[in-house]
């Protein structure tokens, strides 16, 4: 897989298109959510999903990586709906991992994905 950095970017690593099945917990009351969604985007510090809500801003989830019995924690940093009015049905929400590193088992990593100890 080869990798391009068409403009300047500002985030701290490279996301990718990737679906990863997830099984989602809310780790924070009162807000409460279980489910299985799948990453849309990946990095080595989050990741995007679509949800058929939205998650509020800071809330702590637990993401079951379905494949490969890995477990990691991230906070929510924003949801945004797709779509307007009537057709409101699907938001994106972008998660933040509490410890970045390369969680999703990308082969090969990008090139800005650094090594959990080099963060």
């Amino acid at each position: 897989m080869t990798y391009s950095i068409e403009k300047q970017e500002r985030r701290r690593s490279q996301r990718i298109p990737q679906s990863v099945p997830l099984f989602v917990r809310c780790l924070d009351s009162p807000f409460t959510f279980w489910g299985n969604l799948s990453t849309v985007e990946v990095s080595s510090h989050g990741c995007v999903i679509h949800a058929l809500r939205p998650f509020p801003r800071g809330t702590g989830l637990r993401l079951d990586i379905l494949y490969g019995n890995r477990t990691t924690t991230a906070r929510v940093v924003h949801s945004d709906p797709i779509g307007t009015g009537m057709h409101l049905t699907t938001w994106t929400v972008a998660l933040e991992l509490d410890k970045p590193g390369d969680v999703w088992m990308v082969n090969p990593p990008p090139p800005n994905w650094s090594k959990p100890s080099e963060q």
